[in-house]
């Protein structure tokens, strides 16, 4: 695992990967940020479109634990989970052009599975969608926008999850948990509220 300064989470000093914490159900801890400040963010949904559970991700699009994670999450789609991806640009110089490639498709959902399921593959190393070259101001407001609020959350590497239970506590789970405890996120985490339409935010 390696952590990183709050200071240090810019886009010059590029943050690597959470390892995997086995021990994953030590590291959740309650935070006082509000979920509003995830559900006003700009997220890209995966899994079902009427959640039963809901569960927010900080990614990186060239983060292979994130990769991992994304694989592990996507059996639990068709048992009423949806994921909500909040990319930040963290690990090399590619990643804010990645992320920037999936805001700006026409269907970022299918961007960001084109990313993942081109894993390792193509000239594009780890993340599978081709970066744009200059991203723009409105995608880099973005990131900063998102990176900040994964600090918010006291997250300082990628992946990060964050949800509610049934009582309101929100929980933060740093790097990738274990398959055990994945299980347990899932079933715990609620849809606080009304859901939103299935669409990303911003």
């Amino acid at each position: 695992m390696h952590r990183f300064p709050k200071t240090t989470m810019t886009l010059a000093a590029a943050a690597l990967c959470w390892a995997m914490i086995p021990a994953g159900r030590a590291r959740t801890r309650t935070v006082p940020a509000p979920m509003r400040a995830l559900q006003q963010t700009h997220w890209i949904p995966e899994g079902s479109a009427h959640p039963r559970h809901l569960v927010y991700v900080f990614m990186d699009a060239n983060c292979p634990y994130c990769h991992t994670l994304w694989l592990a999450l996507k059996p639990y789609y068709r048992r009423g989970l949806q994921v909500r991806d909040i990319l930040v640009g963290v690990i090399s110089p590619s990643s804010p052009g990645k992320a920037a490639a999936i805001f700006d498709a026409s269907d970022p959902s299918a961007a960001l599975r084109e990313n993942e399921r081109s894993w390792g593959h193509g000239p594009h190393a780890h993340g599978g969608i081709a970066p744009v070259a200059h991203p723009g101001p409105r995608d880099l407001r973005r990131l900063a926008h998102n990176e900040a609020l994964m600090e918010q959350f006291e997250i300082d590497g990628t992946p990060g999850l964050v949800f509610a239970d049934g009582r309101g506590h929100v929980y933060v789970v740093p790097g990738l948990p274990d398959k055990g405890y994945l299980a347990q996120i899932v079933r715990t985490a609620v849809v606080p509220g009304r859901v939103a339409p299935a669409k990303g935010r911003g």
